[in-house]
């Protein structure tokens, strides 16, 4: 753009900002506004380029300032028969008509006493027509192709397909609605001196030693990444707000989310929803969503090229020329790469960041998203001061739940089976702290869910989810079927990389833990390809197949570079030259199934593996999942021999019997009925036991024990162990137990009456049972109002706490905790704050102050330096939420 076009475009763009809408209002057209305002002023930009090729004197407006003209053409914008002719493009009525344009400019000069080169107003009005008709057409044009467009990548993106798991009924329906089922990520910012945690230098103990750094690095880099992140968590929603740098690199690990952030920022965009992903809702914006991997396959052309080719190929549509340097013109494409660490060589990295770098700059005004994983990025692929850097952050419960909300929602008619399903689930999530830290990775609960769908349940043997999980993640390494079709590996096969993984989770759990309940254990990337070609001649060797050494040596690396580098599955690379499984459940599970595949021959080898790891927190797991699936005579068996360990201060601290009872809870099958005796006994006696030999830290872990045996065999047993020494437990405790282990009902009845205690702390203990049980029927919140006048601050206290948590607004409640608001005891005011907040969820929304939210606002003015003022504005939001 040259500079006297840069003055007249500043010149006239005012003029066609104030005359697009009353065009775009006067007629329905696939226009918007703003290719409103494009077209007039090219139009106008051309018409006046044209005068000024003019000898002076001769040009149209010879007598007046340049500030003059955008008046004039103001007035002849607003009247109404030029109007009716500017709209004929936008209605497919052909050309506007010169002669009257012509003659209605003529009438504007002669009311403003305007003196003009009478001459000239022809060559400008058709110099202006003939541009703003071939520009509104163009746009129209463009309209009509992002309609396709927007079908197309709809119909591509917003069905999310799941295949490989094993479930009866998946076969009837593989899709889901992304739209309908999506969660959005939080994220979190960081800082340019995370990126160089490894260069902080190793301690002499550990240098020389390969095992002892990579597990260094990996207990200690969770710790080094907390102390230097002083960035908070955000939505992914507010990394596309205007206020923010628009374009940023997106670290996530596998299955965090990635990939489909990015087909929901396009979805919402293609659905006219962009205020969904955090962009300005009165734009017109258009996606452009370009997977990495891809783009590197054609290294000859530059971005757009291969968007419009892979539009073609992909979407079946031709676009029209230009189509979108439209909206990059005016920054009004959202640009979404995804999968920088899909591209496997290093170099090859490089020059695709700056192809990418190349094409952002030359459209800055764009915003744009650039996502990876963490292994294999380097921090001086994108700036952190140009390109700010973010991490996907795991689900948290709320998101967790918001996740389940959806699932279910979407997927059943009746409200009452959705919501059964969803506290089904909940339930089963609950109860198990391992599966819980899966479903804090969106493709593990996503995994989750879809079993839990088809089957109602999940299974109550963990290992059986596992199994299932771990089918999913090797199927999705064969997605289009290369590893069936021998496109990749030469002398695995498909039904090899089980017991491949098997083997190899084995090995790389025996190196040693790493204090991490989530991430695998770290491998280098040379021990890992000689671990690898040494499996692949051994399982050859068993096929009658010779493979030597190099052979299989570079199988191996066709597998970690082909497969493992890029596509999620179960292993996955970490950092440079790293490995690990995805999660380390999945370690734990695949060492199981090793060990089990080697107990075929000698069931010695589980004892073994009892004698050797028993109370090691890193093994913990897989014994526990090794145990829940033996058969017949084996469960008595390792029982007995988790008995006969040596364990050190048995006598005071009662490993080897809370884990033996821990044994149980997995719903194992003990045929020796006295042994199971043996082990409730033995747990009734600790429960029952007060003295000091007892403290709180093994009464804990024993109530946790106890219930874990909910919906087992042995809940019953324990229960009438339990209630036959009930006299020597506490009252409150042994309801609790009742809750747990069977009799829900018949737990609640008793914490009511026990609300009628004579002592203090019984009533306190008894209402925050109640809380934990959640049952919210009449009868309990009956019991509990009454307690909000108790003579004791700790009673009325966690009566109010517990009111809250189990959500029942009616208007005796919300009346009875806003007369707490005066209460003497501070933290009571404070309980009472809170629980509005709860319930102000099931209050309905209102926009209109109240009783409640008055009250709340004079408890915040006079609680402002407090550290539960949050209480109080959590409560107003809730009420007085959009």
């Amino acid at each position: 753009m040259t500079l006297e076009t840069a003055a007249l475009v500043r010149l006239l763009s005012p003029v066609a900002i104030k005359a697009a809408p009353a065009l775009f209002k006067a007629v329905h057209s696939k226009l918007n506004p703003t290719e409103l305002e494009k077209a007039l002023r090219e139009g106008m930009v051309m018409a006046q380029a044209q005068e000024e090729k003019q000898p002076p004197g001769h040009r149209l407006f010879s007598k007046y300032e340049p500030d003059f003209i955008p008046k004039f053409l103001h007035q002849f914008f607003q009247d109404s028969g030029v109007q009716a002719e500017l709209q004929k493009p936008l209605t497919g009525a052909g050309m506007p008509d010169n002669a009257l344009l012509e003659k209605k400019f003529l009438q504007v000069a002669k009311q403003k006493n305007v003196e003009l080169i009478q001459s000239r107003v022809m060559p400008w009005i058709k110099e202006f027509t003939s541009t703003y008709f071939e520009q509104t057409n163009s746009y129209l044009k463009f309209q009509v192709a992002k309609e396709r467009y927007f079908e197309q990548l709809i119909h591509c993106f917003d069905d999310v397909r799941f295949a490989g798991i094993a479930v009866e009924g998946q076969e009837i329906e593989r899709a889901e609605k992304l739209a309908e089922i999506f969660v959005m990520p939080n994220v979190q910012g960081k800082a340019q001196t995370e990126f160089s945690f490894l260069e902080q230098g190793l301690p002499l103990e550990v240098q020389g030693d390969l095992q002892a750094q990579l597990l260094w690095e990996q207990r200690n880099r969770s710790r080094f990444a907390s102390r230097q992140t002083s960035q908070p968590k955000i939505s992914a929603a507010q990394l596309l707000k205007p206020s923010q740098v628009q374009r940023v690199v997106l670290l996530g690990a596998p299955g965090s989310g990635k990939t489909t952030l990015m087909s929901y920022c396009a979805v919402m965009l293609a659905q006219g929803k962009p205020e969904l992903v955090g962009l300005d809702k009165t734009v017109d914006w258009l996606p452009i969503l370009i997977k990495i991997r891809d783009l590197m396959k054609q290294p000859e052309i530059n971005i757009l090229q291969y968007a419009r080719q892979m539009v073609k190929a992909d979407l079946g549509l031709e676009l029209p020329p230009e189509f979108f340097e439209h909206w990059l013109k005016d920054g009004r494409a959202l640009i979404l790469l995804d999968g920088l660490d899909e591209v496997a060589e290093e170099a090859r990295r490089y020059k695709v960041v700056e192809r990418i770098e190349s094409f952002l700059g030359t459209h800055r005004r764009n915003p744009a998203i650039i996502t990876s994983r963490p292994a294999g990025y380097k921090p001086d692929f994108f700036r952190t001061d140009e390109f700010p850097h973010y991490e996907i952050l795991p689900f948290d419960d709320d998101q967790i739940q918001a996740f389940i909300d959806h699932w279910y929602e979407s997927r059943f008619a009746t409200k009452a089976e959705a919501q059964r399903r969803k506290e089904s689930l909940r339930k089963a999530l609950a109860e198990s702290d391992r599966i819980k830290l899966l479903a804090r990775n969106p493709l593990l609960l996503t995994i989750i869910a879809l079993i839990h769908r088809y089957q109602a349940v999940l299974p109550k043997e963990r290992h059986k989810l596992y199994d299932k999980a771990v089918n999913t993640l090797l199927t999705s390494w064969d997605a289009n079927k290369e590893l069936s079709n021998h496109e990749i590996l030469e002398y695995l096969e498909l039904d090899d990389l089980r017991r491949l993984m098997e083997r190899l989770a084995y090995w790389i759990h025996s190196q040693g833990g790493t204090g991490d309940n989530e991430g695998g254990t770290l491998i280098d990337r040379d021990e890992l390809l000689d671990q690898l070609a040494q499996y692949i001649q051994e399982m050859n060797t068993q096929r009658m197949k010779k493979v030597n050494r190099h052979q299989a040596k570079a199988e191996a690396k066709r597998f970690l570079d082909r497969i493992i580098g890029d596509r999620a599955g179960l292993l996955s690379k970490q950092g440079r030259d790293r490995y690990a499984f995805v999660h380390k459940t999945f370690q734990e599970y695949l060492t199981t199934q090793e060990i089990r595949d080697r107990q075929e021959e000698d069931f010695e080898v589980v004892l073994e593996h009892i004698q050797d790891h028993l109370h090691d927190p890193h093994w913990r797991e897989v014994l526990l999942l090794l145990i829940a699936q033996q058969k017949r005579s084996n469960p008595a068996k390792i029982l007995k021999e988790i008995f006969n360990q040596p364990t050190p201060y048995e006598q005071w601290l009662h490993r080897n019997l809370l884990f033996a009872g821990i044994c149980l809870a997995e719903n194992i099958e003990v045929t020796d009925e006295s042994l199971v005796q043996e082990i409730l006994k033995g747990l009734v006696e600790l429960e029952a036991n007060r003295s000091p030999l007892v403290p709180d830290v093994i009464q804990r872990r024993v109530f946790k024990v106890l219930c874990s045996l909910s919906e087992t065999g042995y809940e019953a047993l324990a229960l009438q162990q339990l209630e036959a020494v009930g006299e020597a437990i506490d009252k409150v405790r042994l309801s609790r137990y009742r809750a747990a282990l069977g009799k829900p009902e018949e737990a609640v009845q008793q914490l009511i009456l026990l609300l009628k205690d004579e002592e203090s702390l019984v009533r306190s203990s008894a209402a925050s049972a109640l809380q934990e049980s959640g049952q919210a029927s009449e009868s309990v919140v009956a019991a509990l109002l009454p307690l909000l006048k108790d003579e004791e601050s700790r009673v009325r206290y966690s009566a109010a706490w517990a009111l809250g948590e189990l959500g029942q607004a009616s208007e005796s409640v919300v009346a009875a905790l806003l007369l707490l608001l005066k209460d003497e005891g501070f933290l009571v005011r404070s309980s009472a704050v809170w629980a509005l907040g709860q319930l102000g969820k099931a209050l309905g929304s209102t926009a209109i102050p109240n009783p409640t939210t008055i009250a709340l606002a004079q408890w915040i003015d006079q609680n402002q330096e407090s550290e539960y003022v949050s209480h109080g504005i959590t409560a107003l939001w809730n009420i007085l939420r959009e």
